[in-house]
Parts: structure tokens; sequence; C-alpha cells
């Protein structure tokens, strides 16, 4: 059925005249697809007309696509190996039947994969089209957490480190609730508690943090109030953006929403439609194409 979209799709772009008033047709439109009892038919064009005024967003999907490898040279060749990598990776390890039952071939989920990546790449583009504004709002830092549920583990950690360890070791070594990776955070990421986001935009300090205090209460099932104290200690690598910009990229990129992306460069390059029916459809998904 998806292929039969985007073949439609390609057939959209060629019929009709290029006013956005029209409908598009189908030059052998009137060709049977069936035709039962009664004189009952079915043609080209009744399929064409079922189809698209109920896929806007494959619609959507494949001309974004499009737009990606076409326009924003998007390496295409080097996401469909991506994809037929994982493919194979699935596939040895038996999972076909899954992929074949949930998207009805491995074509259909390899197009779906890649479709995703493309969306990726646009999201990555987005973010370095509008890097400067974004940054003013998101107050990027690279840094490992680590989190202790004593004081004393919390401290022992800061003396190892300032002894000569290794943060991520000292961390392992004073009981922290997991090893400390490093990575990226901004301003509004919901995995650091409001304290740590306190710390950190009221020093501009590089290195070891002073330990962070976090304290959540609770009821217990006698009613009584339990208080709960976790202890966090911060290695802060860098504030400078600069300094890890394409993790920083990849990060901004998977937190956006996909409607602010699709419309963002369904705006930018002037799409022209040749069919009411895909043009209404699509202003009501996008306003920006109104």
């Amino acid at each position: 059925m998806k292929k039969i979209i985007v073949v439609l799709f390609a057939l959209l772009l060629l019929a009709g005249c290029s006013n956005k008033n029209h409908y598009s047709y189908l030059s052998d439109g009137d060709d049977l697809i069936f035709k039962g009892p009664n004189d009952v038919t079915y043609t080209k064009n009744d399929l064409y007309k079922s189809l698209k005024v109920s896929n806007e967003d494959a619609i959507t999907s494949d001309i974004l696509d499009k737009i990606a490898t076409k326009i924003e040279g998007v390496d295409l060749e080097a996401l469909e190996a991506e994809a037929d990598e994982l493919i194979e990776t699935y596939q040895s390890l038996g999972y076909e039947s899954y992929i074949v039952a949930s998207y009805g071939s491995v074509d259909a989920y390899r197009k779906a994969y890649i479709s995703t990546l493309l969306m990726n790449e646009l999201a990555k583009e987005y973010v370095r089209l509008n890097y400067d504004s974004m940054l003013e709002e998101k107050k990027p830092v690279k840094m490992q957490v680590a989190i202790f549920a004593s004081e004393e583990d919390a401290q022992k950690c800061i003396d190892d480190v300032n002894s000569g360890s290794t943060f991520d070791m000292a961390a392992v070594n004073n009981n922290a609730e997991s090893a400390p990776t490093s990575s990226v955070y901004t301003d509004d990421d919901t995995s650091l508690v409001l304290e740590v986001k306190e710390y950190l935009n009221s020093t501009d300090n590089t290195g070891l943090s002073t330990i962070i205090v976090n304290t959540k209460t609770a009821t217990d099932t006698d009613g009584n109030s339990v208080e709960t104290k976790t202890y966090y200690v911060l290695n802060i690598e860098s504030r400078n953006p600069d300094d890890f910009k394409d993790d920083l990229i990849q990060l901004l990129a998977s937190g956006l929403d996909s409607s602010t992306v699709k419309s963002y460069f369904l705006a930018t390059h002037e799409i022209e439609f040749f069919d009411q029916d895909i043009y209404e459809l699509m202003t009501t998904a996008y306003e920006v194409l109104k």
C-alpha cells in the first residue's frame, strides 16, 4: 500500500496544472481495477481519490524525504547502509518474523526506518540553522554526574579525586548508584533535579562541584512524613558549547517535536501543490503553509 502511495504521489506531481485550486487526474484513471455484479466498477481514479484524502502523513513523509536528500544534501546511501546493517542484525537474531508481522515485509520496515533516519538528519539540520538562538535558552554543559545515598560517600568521592583518582573510579569506589558517564545536559533536561540546575546556574565554575543535596518527602503507610536525601557530585568538564558542538546538536535534535521540523522545512522550501485535496489536507496539518 505504501508503495502505491509513493507512486501515486509521483504521478500527482506530474499531473494536472500548476494552480493549487485545481484537481489532478490520472491519464489512465478510467482503467478498471475490478468489476463486480450489476456493473459495479472501481477504477484507478477511485483508488487514487481514496488514498490521497487519507494519507497526508505518508505524503508529507515522502515530500520531506525528498527535501532531505535532494535539497539539504543528506547522505542517503549512508543511511541505507545503516538500515541494512540493522536489518541484518535483526535477521541474525531471528527477529525477521516479528518485523514482517509488524510492517508487512522487511522492505516496508527498511523504508520506514530510513524515513526515520532522514527525519533525524533534518532535525539536526534544523538545530544547525537555528543554533545561536537555541543556545541562548538551553545553557548547555558537559559533565559527569555521580549520585550517592550518603553524604559520607559523596565527600569521600571528592577527597579521592583531589588525591589523584579519576572521577568515574572515585564514584564507583564510593558506592555511587552507577558509573558516571560524560554527557551533555541543558537547562531543560528532565533528568536533572532542581538543586543540580540551581547549582549550575549559580556558578560558572568547571571541575568538581560541592555536594548538592536533593531532599524528597513522602508519607509512609502509617501516615508519617518520611524525608529522603540524595547527594550529587558533579564533574563539570566544559561550559563552552564549541567543545561539544556535535553532541549538543544531537541532543537538541532528539528533543525537537517532529511537527516543528516538518513545518520549518515545508515553509522554508517552496512547496507547490497541484491538487486541491492534498493542499487542503496539508494546510490543515501544517498551519504554516496557509
